[in-house]
């Protein structure tokens, strides 16, 4: 019998519900509905965010894919106002702290280092414009 091969999403969903269990509080209060936890929302923000996908555009994803809502142990698909509403929730802290665990998980190493080399500045204005700017 051969072992199946795991999805990239599946694998990053995992690892992305490990790192929010260990970042946020299962609810953010005692009396809440108990529908979601924060770590569950979480985790559908940071795949969202590894997606790039838009709020409705997660949601429909969600529905699409039942192995990605099992690993996140997703009773039902959390609706984009509700993904929405715990973005909100993700203060910059937490947000680099997920970043900083996800990146001391998978470890990246760059083997290239590349350079512009387009001569275009750095910032949003033409050369002709600042030569315009200058002389005034």
């Amino acid at each position: 019998m051969s072992t199946r091969r795991e999805s990239r999403y599946v694998r990053f969903a995992k690892l992305a519900y490990e790192i929010a269990l260990e970042t946020f509080e299962p609810y953010t209060h005692a009396k809440s509905k108990h529908v979601f936890t924060q770590p569950q929302l979480a985790s559908c923000v940071l795949v969202m965010f590894y997606l790039d996908l838009s709020y409705r555009d997660m949601e429909e994803w969600l529905l699409a894919s039942s192995e990605v809502v099992s690993t996140l142990r997703l009773k039902r698909i959390p609706d984009h106002t509700t993904l929405c509403r715990m973005f909100k929730r993700m203060t910059l802290a937490k947000i680099r702290r997920m970043a900083s665990l996800i990146l001391a998980h998978l470890k990246p190493s760059e083997t290239v280092i590349a350079l512009d080399s387009t001569g275009f500045r750095a910032d949003q204005a033409s050369a002709c414009y600042q030569l315009r700017c200058e002389s005034s």
